[in-house]
């Protein structure tokens, strides 16, 4: 049985008509015309459902473009596949061709020119890789929705585990062991390697004082002897009484350094790994990939359709090269206090120095209740993702009919003008 025979045994009915519609009209595009025009929001969770869908659309043979643009064209001249943005707008497109939208929100009532397939409760990457699933085979690819999933925070059930999309991917995964799943601390990379190691890289969250240095983490460990037992152990050589010594303190820190109420699930929940993946802790992964898609040109992250080997090295090898300096830069600021601007309807946290990476910065910070109804900016950048969070896709397009913001062509950023929003 194919991965994707085993996600039509588990996938329910209900997510079954959600999907159909959008994979009716691509797969119409597909054989009328033999190309489609992909639109995707610059972020990460459009990014991924982009590389989904080039990935099958390259192994069926079918041509296909690439665009990001954080507003929707009006009318779509060709077959369109429009990636991460809300379906309220879906009633307000002119489609000349067989056209789709997968994303977030309510499908508005009524007829419309293009189908959609939406909900707030899935990353866009898991739609498309359902939508797709329903035309071809996307096989174990379809790990990069759970990855999605991470960075969007769909992770928030009772247990840390998913509410959507994600968990009907999740079982057609674990059904070839391409995924398998603990409950235990959420630590990066702990079925591989030693307590104080996966202490160390996990930024997710961020433990002040512990994470980011393997010396730091052993002198935390050290520093109560019912957690010594746990140095040098991994996940499954663990002691369990240590293991619920240390996720008590662990939750105790997060509590004692945050602005903000902090969840035990973000210490201890369902953990999703792959070792078949080249980025096998999926949690890591969705950071490793933010910040990949802010460093240079966000293009070559979807070129893990092609080359998903050689993508992920490049990836890892870029985090792992701005991992301490991410570390050193948000440490002092968990404490600080950060110089806040208005600009219209913009509320700006300013970020001091040269940010290594803003995608991390701004999700450390963001998490320990530093940077709350906030946007981060530095160099004169925020990131559309964070706009369209904050304040919705409307007021995103009059910030940018405004000229208060301009995108920054072919980025995962906007430039903030002097203009008032």
């Amino acid at each position: 049985m194919s991965l994707d025979e085993a996600f039509a045994r588990v996938v329910s009915e209900k997510e079954a008509s959600l999907f159909r519609p959008s994979a009716s009209q691509i797969d119409a595009a597909a054989r009328e015309y033999g190309y489609i025009e992909i639109v995707a929001f610059p972020a990460l969770d459009p990014l991924l459902a982009a590389a989904v869908a080039i990935r099958v659309l390259r192994a069926n043979d079918v041509g296909f473009s690439l665009r990001l643009e954080p507003v929707v064209p009006r009318t779509l001249e060709e077959p369109t596949l429009l990636l991460g943005y809300p379906a309220s707008i879906a009633s307000e497109v002119v489609a000349r061709r067989p056209s789709a939208l997968i994303g977030y929100g309510e499908r508005p009532q009524g007829i419309l020119p293009i189908a959609v397939t939406a909900s707030n409760d899935s990353s866009v990457a898991a739609l498309t890789v359902g939508v797709f699933s329903e035309m071809a085979i996307v096989g174990g690819f379809a790990v990069y929705a759970i990855i999605a999933g991470y960075w969007r925070g769909m992770d928030r059930g009772k247990r840390a585990e998913f509410i959507g999309v994600e968990n009907t991917i999740i079982e057609m995964l674990r059904l070839e062991n391409k995924v398998e799943n603990f409950f235990s601390l959420r630590l990066f990379r702990w079925p591989e390697v030693g307590t104080e190691d996966a202490l160390r890289l996990t930024l997710e969250p961020f433990f002040p004082g512990v994470s980011g240095k393997r010396e730091d983490a052993l002198n935390y460990l050290r520093s109560d002897p019912r957690l010594e037992p746990l140095i040098g152990k991994t996940l499954t050589e663990a002691p369990e009484q240590a293991v619920a010594v240390l996720g008590e303190r662990l939750y105790e820190l997060l509590k004692a350094t945050s602005r903000r109420p902090r969840r035990p699930t973000e210490v201890i929940g369902n953990v999703y790994y792959s070792r078949s993946n080249p980025l096998p802790d999926l949690k890591e992964a969705a950071l490793v990939l933010a910040h990949y898609s802010a460093v240079g040109d966000p293009y070559r992250l979807v070129g893990l359709a092609v080359d998903e080997q050689g993508v992920a090295a490049d990836a890892h090898y870029v985090y792992r090269k701005h991992f301490t300096d991410v570390v050193d830069y948000v440490e002092p600021l968990v404490a600080a206090r950060l110089e806040q601007r208005r600009k219209g309807r913009l509320l700006l946290a300013e970020l001091p120095g040269e940010v290594p990476s803003l995608p991390l910065v701004e999700r450390i910070l963001g998490l320990h209740g530093v940077i709350q109804d906030a946007i981060a900016y530095s160099g004169g950048r925020v990131l559309a993702e964070s706009v369209l969070e904050r304040h919705g896709y409307v007021a995103l397009m009059e910030f940018l009919e405004k000229k208060c913001l301009e995108y920054i062509e072919g980025s995962i950023f906007m430039e903030v003008r002097d203009v008032e929003c």
